[in-house]
């Protein structure tokens, strides 16, 4: 009879310090799996060892551009393990001498600013992304679209990247119609208005134009209003063949998520500093405006240098440049206005 042992959840904190930003200020990477033979009494030990070099890997994906992420794969497990605040097993198994967990890791936001510094990279502080992804195919002159095109119907088949969320269009006549109007010049037409219709307002539209044995690519972005194109060449032999299209899918994907961290990098070479005034008027006021500044990815730290019943003085220290902060209070839940080069802060709502 099979044996199967499940072990409760575990949760455990390494490097403990004084920071202001304890347990907050954390970059965390989930459904991380690890498995494979019971070799010896220390394996989950050295299965954690795995979960952590694969969040470390997955981290520099989301948060670094490909350009850049070769400098730092190599990080060997030391550093690794160094830059790591805590990791959680949400469920392990063991069964028939295998062992298999799925691992959260949660990376310290202030050593990995150190550790990107000394290696001169900047890194991306975006949010997740939602996106619609609109996939035009021409195969051989021939138009392919919606669920004629195998493009879109596998394109959401496998799951790249935990802070992107690709949403594929509804099937419309309307849309057919205009695509098949302007099909010889889809990379100078305005596409606009295959997107309009939707609430979410960021798109990537892909113009895949397939002939014989090259696949050329143009890629429309419009994040945050914030237009960019990009074109693509790939040498197919085979476009009928699906490990070719899944590994052309995921190569567009990371060029997609690489454009978003392009518009979203943080330049971490010169903090910068701000004062700002809140309120306190206002019984637990000041608390709730800390736990929101705690979530700024912006902000690195923080000190109050001013107190009184109606309000704070906080100094913030920030990177990145001062718009990137403005819309990262808005995102938060923040009101603000300038007056008199003075700051002052009210939580909305």
């Amino acid at each position: 009879m099979k044996k199967v042992i499940f072990l409760s959840l575990i949760i455990l904190f390494l490097n403990k310090t004084q920071n202001v930003f304890a347990n907050q200020d954390t970059f965390t990477v989930d459904n991380i799996i690890v498995e494979g033979e019971i070799r010896d009494n220390n394996y989950r030990e050295k299965y954690i060892e795995v979960a952590f070099r694969k969040g470390f890997q997955k981290l520099i994906e989301n948060l670094i551009q490909i350009k850049d992420q070769k400098k730092i794969l190599s990080t060997d497990l030391s550093t690794i393990k160094s830059l790591v605040e805590k990791f959680t097993i949400v469920e392990e198994k063991v069964l028939n001498d295998r062992y298999s967990a799925e691992v959260v890791v949660s990376f310290k936001k202030n050593l990995l600013n150190d550790f990107f510094y000394k290696r001169r990279i900047s890194y991306s502080a975006s949010k997740k992304l939602e996106t619609i992804v609109y996939p035009i195919l021409t195969l051989n002159s021939e138009l392919q679209v919606f669920s004629n095109n195998k493009f879109f119907q596998e394109w959401n088949e496998s799951q790249e990247f935990q802070n992107i969320n690709f949403i594929l269009p509804v099937e419309n006549l309307d849309d057919i119609e205009f695509i098949k109007k302007n099909l010889d010049d889809l990379e100078e037409t305005d596409l606009n208005q295959l997107v309009d219709n939707y609430e979410i307002k960021n798109s990537a539209i892909l113009i895949l134009r397939y002939d014989e044995k090259d696949l050329s690519v143009f890629l429309k972005t419009n994040f945050n209003n914030v237009k960019k194109f990009k074109k693509i060449e790939f040498a197919v032999k085979n476009l009928e063949d699906k490990e070719v299209r899944e590994e052309i899918i995921s190569k567009l994907k990371f060029s997609i998520h690489d454009l978003w961290k392009e518009q979203n990098l943080i330049d971490i070479s010169v903090p910068s500093y701000l004062v700002i005034n809140a309120p306190t008027s206002k019984p637990g006021s000041l608390e709730k405006v800390i736990k929101k500044i705690k979530q700024i990815n912006l902000i690195t730290n923080y000190s109050i240098e001013e107190l009184d019943k109606d309000s704070a003085k906080i100094k913030i220290k920030y990177l990145g440049k001062i718009k990137s902060l403005q819309n990262s209070f808005i995102e938060n839940g923040f009101n603000f206005e300038i007056l008199d080069n003075e700051w002052n802060l009210t939580l909305a709502g």
